[in-house]
């Protein structure tokens, strides 16, 4: 139908209505994961746009430009385009256009562990939506600041915002919001070991997404899934789950998701002391993360990475002495070291409490495997008392 209206309008010369129906099914086409063709469509439009001088218009299409961009985890760009849109939405007084470019920027932040400079423009965000009276931003800002809550361990905070997101979503109606919020709660669940419950909310989520075709959430969902059954140990199941998920994530361009899901299966095959199939599997998804600029990403691969030097140092460790080969024993934990270390400053440049005291509790292990104890108490005492502070017991 947009197609056909969009062929009258310019049989027609309205080159208005033209361009409406371009950013439509440019749109249409983002919705269903088709990201080159809405991309080629949204810049046609908004060519148009500016053309007939309409700055609404050319607004919305960089802003869903913007988020193209943002999918496809590439955030530099997502951001450069959404800034210039809230300036363009602010210039033309559209308090709307505005706020939703705020969201969308609190968001970007947020993918790449900036949750600090993530929560000030979500909250600010969720304060002009509720002054305006738009009630689906406000649930958004709300699910967003509850997924923030979530990574930074407060569970409590996020279930509640989750939860009352989640609510907000249904009595509008809006499926896809009330989908990505019990995949959020699913998460949520997940990292507290109830894992019966964030399999049901995560299935739950998954059949809500594939429903309404929204091809990523149905991808993020089995992707959870897949490491549900990885911490339950059924490795075969969630390699399976992450292996479907990355070919979903590849199909449609989402570079983030296919990311995670190779660091996971490097993870599988890791937890399995298959360490040189785990090794080139981090190093992909290392390189992969560097390409999309997610530091935080890029920081866990290194972590991991530094964690299977350090493991084969301990295992082997008896043929090292055996054939007299210190040195080579002694090269991994340094090799081991330098990645977790640098892991570790990573993590703290980007505000990831979490990732900061893991590496020094590597770190710590590995000045005890070579016999600095007392190096190693220094940093197991931080990493305790950082564990201790962010309330993760399981580490503390």
């Amino acid at each position: 139908m947009l197609s056909n209206a969009h062929s009258q309008f310019e049989k027609i010369g309205h080159q208005l209505g033209a361009a409406q129906c371009l950013r439509s099914l440019g749109e249409i086409h983002m919705m269903q994961g088709r990201y080159s063709e809405a991309a080629d469509m949204l810049s046609n439009a908004h060519s148009q746009f500016e053309k007939i001088g309409n700055q609404l218009g050319a607004a919305q299409c960089l802003r869903s430009l913007g988020d193209i961009h943002s999918m496809q985890g590439k955030y530099s760009e997502a951001a450069d385009m959404l800034s210039n849109a809230h300036s363009q939405f602010e210039k033309i007084g559209n308090q709307l256009g505005a706020a939703q470019c705020l969201r969308r920027l609190g968001a970007i932040h947020m993918m790449q562990g900036r949750y600090s400079e993530a929560a000030d423009m979500l909250s600010n965000a969720h304060s002009q939506f509720e002054k305006i009276g738009g009630q689906l931003g406000a649930a958004e800002c709300l699910r967003s600041l509850g997924d923030i809550h979530s990574m930074q361990g407060r569970y409590s905070e996020a279930a509640d915002m989750l939860s009352n997101a989640h609510s907000q979503f249904e009595k509008i109606g809006n499926q896809l919001g009330a989908a990505q919020c019990l995949r959020s709660l699913g998460d949520i669940h997940s990292m507290q070991c109830g894992y019966s419950e964030a399999a049901d909310m995560l299935s739950n989520a998954h059949s809500q997404f594939e429903k309404i075709g929204n091809q990523l959430g149905a991808a993020q969902c089995l992707q959870r899934l897949g490491a549900i059954h990885m911490m339950q140990g059924r490795y075969s199941e969630a390699a399976d789950m992450l292996s479907n998920a990355h070919s979903q994530f590849e199909k449609i361009g989402g570079q983030l998701g296919a990311a995670e899901c190779l660091r996971s299966l490097g993870d599988i095959h890791s937890m399995q002391s298959r360490y040189s199939e785990a090794a080139d599997m981090l190093s992909n998804a290392h390189s992969q993360f560097e390409k999309i600029g997610n530091q935080l990403g890029a920081a866990q691969c290194l972590q991991r990475l530094g964690d299977i030097h350090r493991m084969q140092g301990r295992y082997n460790e008896a043929a090292d002495m055996l054939l007299g080969d210190i040195h080579s024993m002694q090269c991994r934990y340094s090799e081991a070291a330098d990645m977790l270390s640098n892991a570790h400053s990573q993590f703290e440049k980007i505000g990831d409490q979490l990732g900061a005291a893991q590496c020094l509790q590597s770190l710590g292990d590995i000045h005890r495997m070579q016999g600095r104890y007392s190096e190693a108490a220094d940093m197991l005492s931080n990493a305790h008392s950082q564990f201790e502070k962010i309330g993760n017991q399981l580490g503390a």
